[in-house]
């Protein structure tokens, strides 16, 4: 029937009578409104959990190795989150803490996005925390986590699913809250950012190690034209993807591909610096670089042997052009550790 009538109704008319009922039921809106939103983050949610849910052992062979994977670009990461190479951004974390009085273990510990559990089974056999809790959206990826401490012996990690958009967390119960590349999966920063503040206990910190890059992935053009003119230098060997076949050069992808592929990449990544700022007294802040190397390695970092000279003269040279154009402000740091504490 309805059909029937706007078919035959002109739409100048229907326009005027939607019109007319939103200003009638004003009341309302605001509950439709809050529905759709909530519409929309359960299914951004379950879409995004679907790729979540994967192994990491799953998405390297499909994939290629993380750029963060391969062994010399750890080892950079860590001198520029620590200062050493045999010490990550969760040594230098520890070391910040224990310089302001902190002893270890710490009683409780949150991680956000915990994902397959890797971070919370490597604090927990180092000590860092009595007892960890962690979230994540994926179920699958929850139950391997479980599994995976189980297996360990870890008895002090405990797992549960929840959505950071909407996690509700116990007033002044953790000592630590982490965040591991998983902020950028959040498009209401500050809601999160203020519950994770009153879960904190007074003093206690936030660390973020995190993607603060553009929103959605939009390269800016100087990114794309550096990274695409350096690894299409390369000869043809580094270039084969997974799959076999050569890598074409990157592109800024639309806004329309990045949703249908994750809905919550990078949703909002490009407001977190300023979001923990007005939630927390921000203590340090670490820059990683990664805004050639992230995507200059995608697909390809596999192909670089850490043994063979040729191979670690390639990457030191990468390496050596990314530090360059952040130097001279060219790029900026697309990765970034944040340490900050709970007034």
């Amino acid at each position: 029937m309805a059909a029937r009538l706007s078919a035959s109704v002109p739409s100048w008319m229907l326009g005027i009578a939607r019109f007319a009922y939103r200003a009638a039921t004003p009341h309302l809106w605001p509950a439709r409104i809050a529905h759709m939103r909530a519409r929309k983050r359960r299914l951004a949610g379950e879409r995004a959990s679907l790729d979540w849910d994967r192994s990491p052992e799953a998405k390297q062979l499909a994939r290629g190795i993380y750029w963060m994977g391969h062994p010399l670009v750890a080892r950079r990461l860590n001198i520029k989150a620590s200062g050493s190479p045999d010490a990550d951004a969760y040594g230098r974390l520890q070391q910040l803490l224990e310089a302001q009085g902190w002893g270890f273990p710490v009683s409780r510990a949150l991680s956000l996005g915990c994902g397959h559990g890797a971070l919370e089974r490597r604090l927990a056999s180092a000590g860092f925390a009595a007892r960890y809790d962690a979230i994540d959206l994926a179920p699958q990826a929850i139950a391997e986590a479980r599994r995976l401490a189980d297996d360990a012996g870890l008895q002090n990690i405990h797992y549960s699913v929840g959505d950071l958009e909407q996690v509700d967390l116990p007033a002044g119960a953790f000592d630590v809250v982490l965040a591991h590349q998983s902020a950028h999966h959040v498009e209401d920063l500050d809601r999160l950012f203020a519950t994770v503040s009153r879960a904190l206990r007074p003093g206690g910190v936030f660390h973020l190690h995190e993607f603060v890059g553009p929103d959605r992935f939009q390269w800016t053009d100087a990114q794309l034209h550096h990274m695409n003119a350096f690894v299409g230098a390369l000869p043809a060997r580094y270039l084969r993807l997974p799959s076999g076949e050569p890598r074409p050069n990157k592109l800024r992808p639309t806004i329309a591909d990045m949703i249908a592929i994750d809905p919550t990449e990078a949703i909002s990544s490009s407001a977190i610096l300023n979001a923990v700022g007005r939630h927390f007294r921000i203590l340090e802040i670490r820059e990683l670089g990664g805004a050639l190397l992230h995507e200059g390695l995608g697909g390809i970092g596999q192909n670089f042997d850490p043994q063979a000279p040729e191979d670690v003269a390639h990457l030191d040279a990468f390496f050596a052009l990314e530090d360059r154009l952040m130097s001279q402000g060219v790029i900026a740091s697309d990765f970034v550790t944040v340490t900050a504490m709970r007034e």
